[in-house]
């Protein structure tokens, strides 16, 4: 399949920009991807490989130390994770589960370059490590082409707590995944899986070349779904700050976070634009030589501490 993938994400008002807490994975159906740079930051990708796309978001708790690096922690798991491991909450839980085993190693290489730079951690930091990290939403979607109907592909998607998929055919919201707010964490403590999976939340779909594909945290989906439901069609909205770049994005979250109507909190918002079906590339590009997806790093004007995409919206 190839995708254009456009990541926005800006840090939360009044915040400073590597305070953002979110992470987004992007990658294909062999785990091969990448993380968007801890800071507010343009990135897009294109997807020029028959097989899977895989999108990854994590909203870590700010209150949490080390939020961010959990966040990150659990978007590589989601991404690298067999796709039927999202269809059901037994798998997902699982999947968060292998993820917080690996948190004890991280914490220790913590402490240890903290000592190293001179800088060791203070008791009130101890007591957060202690009580470990937090993420407020998970949610993994993985996105393949159709066996043989050519523009055609499926979906699987699960989320624990507060994330949405929207799914936009046309000029109308086609879906929306999951259908309710939910508050939950993924905690890095390592949660009874059982307990888990009975709050995780699974869909399958199948979508067209003619559709655009959202992944959004908290912030961004609920502006997302209440301007839906009013009437309005959030996607157009997205067009003019997606297709100018950081700062453009910055004046238009600034002005709705002014109007009331988006919240203060870390913006994360990931746009597939699919074609689905035989690649229209050279030949000398789909060898395994070359990578599962290029991407490109847009970066911000001169003093600039605000991302977005310079890739077009439709």
């Amino acid at each position: 399949m190839r995708a254009n993938v456009t990541v926005l994400a800006l840090h939360r008002h009044e915040g400073e920009p590597l305070e953002y807490e979110d992470a987004v994975w992007i990658g294909d159906g062999a785990g091969r991807g990448f993380l968007t740079p801890a800071g507010p930051a343009c990135r897009r990708a294109r997807v020029d490989r028959p097989g899977a796309l895989r999108v990854a978001l994590a909203d870590g708790a700010a209150e949490s130390l080390l939020a961010r690096r959990w966040a990150e922690l659990l978007v590589r798991a989601c991404g690298a994770a067999p796709t039927p491991l999202l269809c059901g909450g037994t798998g997902f839980a699982d999947v968060l589960a292998r993820a917080a085993d690996r948190w004890p190693d991280l914490t220790r290489r913590y402490l240890v370059e903290r000592d190293r730079r001179g800088m060791p951690v203070q008791p009130y930091e101890l007591r957060k490590l202690t009580r470990g990290a937090h993420a407020s939403a998970v949610l993994a979607a993985h996105l393949a082409p159709h066996p043989w109907l050519s523009g055609r592909g499926q979906w699987a998607a699960a989320v624990l707590g507060d994330a949405y998929l929207f799914q936009v055919r046309g000029d109308r919201l086609w879906r929306v995944f999951p259908t309710s707010r939910r508050v939950d964490v993924a905690t890095s403590n390592g949660a009874d899986p059982a307990a888990v999976a009975r709050r995780v939340r699974c869909a399958r779909g199948t979508w067209t070349d003619r559709d655009l594909l959202y992944v959004a945290n908290d912030t961004a989906g609920a502006w997302f779904l209440r301007t839906a439901l009013a009437g309005g069609r959030p996607w157009e909205e997205l067009r003019e700050p997606a297709a100018s770049g950081p700062s453009e994005l910055a004046r238009w979250v600034a002005a709705r976070r002014r109007a009331g109507v988006l919240a203060d909190g870390d913006l994360t918002l990931v746009r597939v634009d699919s074609t689905i079906g035989p690649p229209r590339l050279p030949a000398t590009s789909t060898s395994d030589a070359e990578p599962a997806l290029a991407a490109e790093v847009l970066p911000a004007p001169p003093g600039s501490t605000t991302a977005g995409p310079r890739a077009g919206a439709r």
